[in-house]
């Protein structure tokens, strides 16, 4: 509530699925924290405890480039699902699984 506030999104205009200049801002903003908090975490995690967290580190992967799909849509998502594909996520993994990389 505080940062719909702070960002002067009304609730009832999400509800309604209304985009705004305010409501892509919180957005941003919110996009902004994920990464960050990503960043950290991957940072935080011990290079011995990586292989013991690979499917912790597949599903960051994932998520991350979901993400990364709803930016590039400009946070077009009252009004539609962003998804990726099965095959995708299979990649995403799988890249993670064999090569340690995002």
């Amino acid at each position: 509530m505080n940062e719909l506030q702070q960002f002067d999104v009304k609730a009832h205009e999400i509800l309604k699925g209304v985009y705004s200049e305010r409501f892509t801002a919180l957005m941003k903003f919110q996009a902004e924290r994920a990464h960050a908090l990503y960043d950290e975490a991957l940072a935080l995690l011990p290079a011995a405890d990586r292989r013991s967290q690979k499917p912790g580190l597949m599903m960051a992967s994932i998520y991350r480039t979901l993400l990364r799909e709803v930016e590039a849509s400009d946070f077009q998502v009252l009004h539609q699902r962003i998804a990726l594909t099965p095959l995708r996520k299979l990649w995403l993994a799988w890249k993670m699984q064999a090569l340690g990389r995002f």
